[in-house]
């Protein structure tokens, strides 16, 4: 009679808690940094294998988990069962959950996704895990015979709390639908305590499975004469489509839930936080507070404590600290959208706030848009005539220039956060306009094109047709037929890989790329290149070869014009044959800049970063 597949290992359940459970007596470790019996990672490596812990002192258990996403982690769904054997609920954990990173960074578990057919959870992180590079899933079975990696947190054979990750070396021995079945590859490593969760990679460092369960044999406190290593991980090779989705996933609040003071909930291009001052802020991902890019406000500052709620009969609302249904006058704002039960506020990966709520008619469901912020975002450029309103952005994928409700226009980069350039007027409600004249505005909220109101402009007038883009790391202005009228942000040596920059005196260098103002060059339609707002960029008297460069107050001269290239060089409008350079091909910080005859050097091209 052939040997059932399963019949050497016990049941999951049981074995699950062995791996989960952790002496009363040692609680106090399982939040600190734990480790897989085998090789300590190497220093920054493994940073997508991160510590879970779920509930707090002093009733509270250690996990590992797995970074798929900046927003997500794969773990096992035993980690977060009440108890063993026990269906984890979608939604809002249970217990207080928390993630830490390798950096120490810590990420509050927001919602679970948790699978019925194997040991498996996805959870949403409340913030991006910032620093961390997610493990990159694999869509391919390992071949039984394949080795395999498992990496964790939890003990080893002789530690309760090890410092650094460790990994054990597997061989894939069978496997079914949901499951891979592991035996150790030199007949010593295995998963202890506090490794469920963490990821099984293949040859090729893409994940294939996540620890579910171990024997145990050989790890600290044990059970007395345990020997076996054997391991199952719950597989991942077929939910490949299903991570690469997470993106795109919504956060919804359904009726009932609750953001508390201070909590964040997040998708891929937004974070809403009810902050601590009672006001309910929508960010786009790149801002915060204290570091602007909000999108839209409930305005119910001054109420320390306040929460917000998704009631039953479909209202989004806002209390004091000690109001609800219950409580007459202590509602701040509400959504209006009372008398729809069952509809839902969701946080939407294109960073519009929704209320909505399905429909059925003749057996057919559809959604009904019942309230909305208009916080999405509108596409990479802003075409003649059109206006970007308060909290509405454009996008290339690698940077985003937004619309902030404060009044500030805010072009930042998507994979760092930095700040590429930035127009501060701080006068709540403004709007930006591609004017059909060909100039791209900043009015405030009651202003427009004949009523007044300028905050900044690119005086790009005269040419009609013009369109505003988020190009690279700078916002262009382009004339109808695509020609450069305007352009932000840092201009970035290709040799030197430094950026052009101004002391804040008279001095013009190249300095380590950051960003900041003193960094911010603007190419006017006048040809000027200014930063700081009225001073710029200046050659010696005439512009000839040899030419020294520095910065003063932008008064018209001839050596002020220059030439922004569609080859990258940087020519004197006086003399078209001389070239920006740094002097000597030098490439340290604080290396000085003139004027060379062209000559195609990579000290002579110039890139926005």
């Amino acid at each position: 009679m052939k040997r059932p597949l399963f019949a050497k290992f016990p049941l999951r359940a049981a074995l699950g808690a062995a791996l989960l459970s952790v002496p009363a007596a040692l609680g106090g470790l399982t939040g600190t940094a734990q480790a897989a019996v085998g090789t300590p990672a190497a220093s920054g490596a493994l940073t997508h294998t991160v510590q879970l812990t779920i509930g707090e002192w002093p009733e509270h258990r250690g996990c590992t988990a797995t970074l798929v996403d900046e927003l997500w982690v794969a773990t096992a769904a035993s980690c977060f069962a009440e108890r063993p054997g026990e269906a984890v609920p979608a939604g809002k954990p249970a217990r207080k959950s928390t993630v830490t990173l390798a950096g120490g960074t810590i990420r509050t578990v927001v919602e679970l996704v948790p699978r019925t057919d194997r040991d498996l959870v996805l959870a949403r992180l409340d913030l991006p895990a910032a620093g961390a590079t997610p493990v990159q899933p694999s869509a391919k079975a390992p071949a039984t015979g394949s080795p395999v990696t498992a990496s964790g947190h939890g003990r080893t054979k002789t530690e309760w709390v090890p410092d650094k990750v460790h990994t054990a070396a597997f061989t894939v021995t069978n496997s079914t639908a949901t499951d891979l079945i592991l035996d150790p590859a030199n007949g010593t490593d295995v998963l202890c305590k506090g490794d469920n969760g963490g990821p099984v990679l293949d040859s090729a460092g893409k994940l294939v499975g996540i620890n579910s369960r171990s024997w145990q044999g050989g790890c600290l406190a044990a059970p007395a004469g345990e020997t076996r290593r054997g391991a199952v991980a719950a597989r991942t090779d077929d939910l490949a489509d299903l991570i690469g989705s997470l993106k795109q996933r919504p956060f919804n609040f359904r009726a009932g839930d609750v953001l508390r003071p201070g909590e964040t909930v997040s998708s891929a291009t937004a974070k809403l936080i009810m902050q601590t001052n009672g006001d309910l802020v929508l960010y786009h991902r790149t801002g915060g507070e204290n570091q602007g890019g909000a999108l839209w406000i409930s305005g119910t500052s001054g109420n320390p404590g306040a929460y917000a709620t998704m009631r039953a009969d479909g209202n989004f609302v806002v209390y004091k600290k000690d109001g609800g249904d219950a409580v007459p006058g202590s509602a701040l704002w509400e959504t209006g959208t009372h008398g729809n039960a069952g509809a839902r506020l969701a946080l939407q990966a294109d960073g519009n706030l929704v209320v909505s709520k399905t429909v059925t008619q003749g057996g057919a469901g559809s959604v009904q848009l019942l309230w909305n912020s208009a916080t999405g975002d509108r596409g990479d450029r802003l075409a003649s005539g059109a206006k970007l309103m308060p909290g509405q952005w454009l996008t290339n994928g690698r940077s985003v220039l937004m619309m902030d409700i404060q009044g500030n226009v805010l072009l930042r980069e998507l994979a760092t956060n930095r700040e590429l350039w930035g127009k501060y007027s701080w006068n709540w409600r403004s709007y930006l306009h591609m004017q059909n004249d060909g100039s791209l505005v900043l009015y405030s909220k009651d202003g427009g094109q004949g009523k007044g109101g300028n905050l900044w402009v690119t005086e790009t007038w005269n040419g009609a047709g013009a369109y505003a883009a988020v190009e690279g790391n700078a916002l262009v202005v382009h004339t109808s037929d695509g020609g450069l009228r305007w352009a932000s942000s840092t201009l970035q040596g290709e040799q030197s890989k430094r950026c052009l920059d101004w002391n804040g005196s008279s001095s013009v260098v190249i300095w380590d790329c950051w960003g900041g103002p003193s960094q911010q060059w603007e190419h006017t339609a006048a040809k000027e290149l200014r930063v700081g707002g009225d001073k710029c960029l200046t050659a010696n008297t005439g512009a000839v070869q040899g030419a020294g460069m520095f910065v003063k107050p932008c008064d018209g001269s001839g050596e002020q014009k220059w030439n922004v290239n569609a080859d990258a060089t940087i020519t004197a409008v006086l003399n078209p044959g001389q070239c920006l350079n740094v002097w000597g091909q030098a490439t340290a910080n604080g290396s000085t800049l003139g004027l060379w005859g062209c000559n195609g050097g990579a000290n002579t091209k110039w890139f926005r970063p």
